[in-house]
């Protein structure tokens, strides 16, 4: 019965996503929305998010799911740092990127194999999330959608290269921009990860540690810092 109800619940989700996104209408000229939102963006010092990772692939019935948190401080900071099913974090700034791992409750740093391409990909993140979409405009044509609730920008690499790993690239806000729904990842074969943002914190204080590379903070001590600030 549980399991049944499971299943119609989801249904529904997705029915309701899916007429959300019937109603959207292409925006013939973008560029006053995208100011509009770079604007109202670029007040941010600080975002924290929670997320729940979706990992869509054709060979499995069932999503892939994962959760954790997404920090980004100005003006380069970000770490990435999924809590479960198992842990990692991921950290980033102008000049370099670090990943750990969790071993039995032991983090190990981990030698990265290709540190360039990593840290373009956390650029382009915080770039998104600041909605420094001007700075993107070089390696991703844009395109936005919008209907009463919704507004939807639709990122498509132009490089052919990174088309074959990445064919669009989808961020999902309400429509006056007051945060960050969702981020959808769609790849060439129609494989995709949706990640589903909640709880998002704006222009928080983090404490010391909390994008140190050779020694992050716990992320026990971040929520704790980041849900006592004003």
């Amino acid at each position: 019965m549980k399991k049944l109800f499971s299943i119609a619940l989801t249904l529904i989700a997705f029915t309701l996503f899916a007429a959300e996104d019937a109603s959207l209408q292409p925006v013939t000229n973008p560029k006053p929305i995208l100011q509009d939102l770079q604007q109202k963006m670029s007040s941010l010092k600080s975002v924290a998010l929670d997320f729940t990772q979706e990992r869509h692939l054709k060979l499995f019935t069932d999503p892939l799911k994962s959760e954790g948190v997404m920090l980004i401080g100005r003006p380069d900071l970000i770490r990435w740092e999924t809590t479960a099913p198992f842990q990692s974090i991921l950290l980033g700034d102008q000049k370099s990127v670090a990943q750990f791992e969790n071993n039995d409750g032991t983090w190990t740093k981990l030698k990265l194999g290709f540190p360039q391409m990593l840290k373009r990909v956390m650029e382009q993140m915080a770039l998104m999330n600041q909605g420094k979409l001007d700075a993107l405009t070089g390696d991703f044509t844009i395109s936005v959608a919008t209907n009463r609730s919704l507004a939807v920008l639709t990122l498509v690499p132009k490089d052919e290269n990174v088309r074959g790993m990445l064919a669009a690239l989808e961020v999902r806000m309400p429509s006056d921009f007051s945060a960050t729904r969702e981020v959808v990842m769609r790849e060439p074969g129609g494989d995709f990860t949706r990640i589903i943002f909640t709880r998002e914190r704006r222009n928080v204080t983090f404490p010391t540690g909390t994008f140190d590379q050779i020694k992050p903070l716990d992320v026990a001590a971040i929520r704790a810092a980041v849900t006592d600030a004003p």
